[in-house]
């Protein structure tokens, strides 16, 4: 439910935007009866008795039973009384698979987690997929998730004025606008009789004495004062852990943090680059007397996630501070009690911090409908019962009766671990199609409908205590699922690499070797040679079409 599910799917989907060339009243939502197995898969005015089947193409992850043998399906269709005729494409050559199909007309009646906005773009022009909007009005449970999310409507409207996807949607308080949590092991601050630091400059001293002492007592010089996990931290449009193991954060001590994908949107709506600022340039010349000084991690660069987890758990404590998206997924659950969020550090012209530029929306396209459909109503009234919010939560994470059962207040709350399976997401990666399904799973659902994912409860906690949810949360942003036009996107394709490849090495390089005051200059005029200001135009003109009024 957190990193294993999110974190994969947003990296893939977002990287192929850029380089892909129920019976009864279902006007009634399930909150009602507090998230129950519930009618609300049928949609108003139509009876229960069976239809179709319904021939739907997915891309099949191998940990996933076949989806006729779910558990999940099997309790779905008695209550949409709709049968599918599932055509699973092996994960790995979906994409492969998928625009063969696109090329060749061999076209199934939808397609479920195989379609991203760039390969619909691609085809847009060729009479393939099917405009939705004339239907929609005909689907309750999705027009109520329209009408409590508007923002929603603009996110999944091409740029053609049409909408031809049913979204993913999957909020979690903001979990994944939230990128990078500073973490600092409490039992060394403690013993050196310190407080949590609420400064900078605080924070670096308490470095010094971390890696001056021998804190872990074993006789050895191995602390480590920040540690980070930069290998992985790749930027770019929807890529994720830039920030979650990186410095991006950092620079809002000098006025400006730098977003994963180092853009940001101002009051005025307009786009504008964080790495180009004079509060990058001053925070990249203060880390690197960090790194002089030995505080940062001479192996930050190399680090990885698995190098990561190495380090923070190992059989003595080496990491006095660490920047991650979420401390349980490289601390084993003994030692992460020890590490806390520090709240958002204080700096000489700013503070700690930003929001992340990625929606809670997080595929617009994750099923569309293709013009072979015999029946489309058919396909959008099975649909459109798994937008209901019980149903929402049931194919997304776990059905009721198998990874979910309901407590006295009628939430669904886990159930007991089954088939031998060790965690929930196993449960899950087995027995439900799972993110990227056409549902939406909304915040207001939680102690409602759903309790919380446990496995989440602990980032969110931490979310809270540095203040990103009092204070980012609702900031402007830029949406990551925009969508292009084909010839646009190939070009962002090109620039990519490139632009960001200059920003993300020379930043290394200055932490490490210095050269920022130096050098600033050249990097910046490399920047506008490399297209970088050309890719902001793009963005900013997709930015302008998603707040236009459609």
């Amino acid at each position: 439910m957190l990193k294993k599910s999110t974190a994969i799917l947003m990296s893939a989907l977002l990287l192929a935007t850029l380089l892909a060339g129920c019976t009864g009243n279902s006007n009634k939502v399930a909150n009602e009866d507090k998230g129950g197995n519930s009618s609300e898969a049928q949609t108003a005015g139509e009876d229960k008795a069976s239809s179709g089947p319904i021939k739907i193409a997915r891309s099949k992850n191998p940990q996933n039973l076949p989806a006729k043998e779910m558990f999940w399906y099997k309790e779905y269709t008695k209550v949409s009384g709709i049968e599918v005729d599932w055509e699973e494409i092996p994960q790995e050559s979906a994409a492969e698979k998928v625009n063969l199909m696109l090329s060749t007309g061999d076209l199934p009646d939808a397609y479920i987690q195989t379609i991203n906005p760039a390969m619909l773009m691609n085809y847009i022009d060729q009479d393939i997929f099917l405009p939705l909007d004339d239907y929609i009005k005909d689907m309750p449970n999705f027009s109520k998730v329209l009408e409590q999310r508007p923002d929603y409507r603009k996110l999944i409207t091409a740029p053609d004025g049409h909408i031809y996807g049913l979204p993913y949607v999957e909020e979690m308080f903001g979990l994944v606008a939230n990128h990078g949590i500073l973490h600092i092991y409490k039992p060394w601050l403690d013993e050196l009789g310190l407080p949590i630091p609420t400064t900078i400059d605080e924070y670096r001293e308490d470095l010094k004495k971390f890696v001056a002492n021998d804190m872990n007592k074993n006789g050895q010089k191995d602390e480590i004062g920040l540690a980070l996990a930069n290998k992985e931290a790749k930027s770019g449009i929807g890529t994720w852990a830039r920030n979650a193991n990186d410095f991006g954060h950092f620079f809002g001590l000098w006025g400006q943090a730098d977003r994963n994908d180092s853009m940001s949107v101002g009051q005025d709506g307009k786009v504008f680059s964080t790495a180009t600022t004079d509060a990058y340039k001053e925070g990249i010349q203060y880390l690197h007397e960090m790194y002089k000084e030995g505080l940062i991690d001479p192996e930050f660069t190399v680090t990885d996630s698995a190098k990561m987890q190495a380090k923070m758990r190992g059989p003595e404590v080496i990491v006095g501070s660490l920047m991650t998206f979420s401390i349980s997924d490289v601390v084993d659950k003994t030692r992460a009690k020890d590490y806390v969020a520090v709240p958002y550090l204080k700096g000489p012209k700013g503070e700690f911090g930003t929001r992340e530029n990625f929606a809670e929306m997080h595929n617009p396209t994750a099923l569309v409908i293709t013009k072979k459909a015999k029946d489309p109503k058919t396909v959008l009234r099975w649909a459109d019962g798994l937008y209901d919010p019980s149903w929402s939560v049931q194919t997304n994470w776990g059905a009721l009766g198998y990874q979910y059962k309901k407590n006295e207040q009628g939430v669904m709350v886990f159930d007991d671990l089954k088939d031998g399976l060790e965690t929930y997401n196993d449960m899950r990666s087995r027995n439900t199609i799972g993110g990227n399904s056409p549902v939406a799973v909304l915040s207001d659902y939680y102690d409602k409908v759903v309790e919380y994912p446990q496995d989440a409860q602990r980032l969110l906690d931490d979310m809270r205590a540095i203040g990103f949810i009092d204070k980012h949360l609702k900031d402007p942003y830029i949406p990551h699922i925009m969508f292009y036009e084909p010839k646009v996107a190939e070009k962002m394709a090109l620039l990519s690499p490139q632009i960001y490849g200059l920003i993300d090495n020379t930043r290394r390089k200055w932490i490490t070797d210095g050269g920022v005051e130096q050098e600033w200059d050249s990097y910046i005029k490399e920047l506008d040679k490399a297209g970088w200001n050309e890719f902001l135009d793009y963005v900013q003109e997709a930015y302008d079409r998603f707040n236009s009024d459609k």
